[in-house]
């Protein structure tokens, strides 16, 4: 599947047991070195006590990793106050939510952090393994482990087809679909984020997932999109929006 896209790069023999076995799920080769000869492009590494994607012009930088940490102006005591466009559109009233485009999941560990009992919908096997490293040491968090909570429930597969499939449907579904960009920019992107899209695959339909959550859910879809986008539901039955961003309420 990812042959000369992906390998598992290991220079600590502390992981050289995890990097194996990662290794051996995702069907790519393992180093313990990288140099120009090195057909692949992107790498998983441990490093700094997490799981993270490289690419070959930044192996000595940081990487990307699915910070479990809050985003700037998010509160970091749990529950969090339901603030926000976001926690206006869930609902105070909302127990059980869905997030079935998890992505890196910076939303999905927001709406986590305010109380609300989260499941994750990912089909990326490379994200998979990002999230599932993240939710890991999201449970090792002191305050996490004081209040002997679990992280949220990481669902691999297709949304659309797991959605038809849930017996217990939750009280929110939230989408988070990708939108064109509002202005074509005038410069093609850089071969390393072409190769990045390639590896994590194209977003799926959005209308057929919005429609799929639609007939999930036990009562609303909250849609996150850019303010200049067209509602991908039509009409919805509420809107509430921040800067930048718009998130549109689906009453079932």
């Amino acid at each position: 599947m990812y042959i000369n896209r992906l390998a598992i790069l290991c220079n600590d023999p502390v992981f050289s047991e995890k990097s194996q076995a990662l290794a051996a799920r995702l069907a790519v080769p393992l180093y313990d070195k990288v140099d120009k000869f090195t057909p692949e492009d992107f790498f998983l590494t441990y490093r700094d006590d997490c799981l993270k994607l490289i690419d070959k012009e930044l192996l000595k930088k940081g990487g990307l990793m699915v910070d479990i940490q809050p985003r700037q102006g998010e509160q970091r005591s749990w529950p969090a106050p339901k603030e926000g466009a976001l926690a206006q559109a869930i609902g105070r009233k909302t127990k059980t939510v869905i997030d079935a485009t998890t992505g890196w999941a910076q939303d999905s560990l927001h709406i986590f952090r305010m109380g609300y009992d989260v499941r994750c919908i990912e089909r990326s096997a490379i994200m998979l393994e990002l999230l599932g490293d993240a939710f890991r040491r999201l449970e090792q968090l002191d305050w996490v482990k004081r209040l002997d909570l679990s992280a949220p429930i990481l669902m691999r597969g297709n949304a659309i087809e797991l959605l038809t499939q849930l017996t217990d449907k939750p009280d929110c579904i939230y989408l988070d679909p990708m939108f064109p960009a509002k202005r074509k920019k005038s410069a093609l992107p850089k071969k390393s984020m072409l190769i990045l899209r390639d590896l994590l695959g194209d977003d799926m339909d959005k209308q057929a997932l919005f429609d799929a959550a639609m007939q999930a859910t036990a009562k609303k879809v909250v849609v996150k999109s850019p303010s200049y986008a067209e509602p991908l539901g039509g009409k919805p039955a509420q809107s509430f929006k921040s800067k930048l961003l718009r998130y549109d309420v689906y009453i079932k």
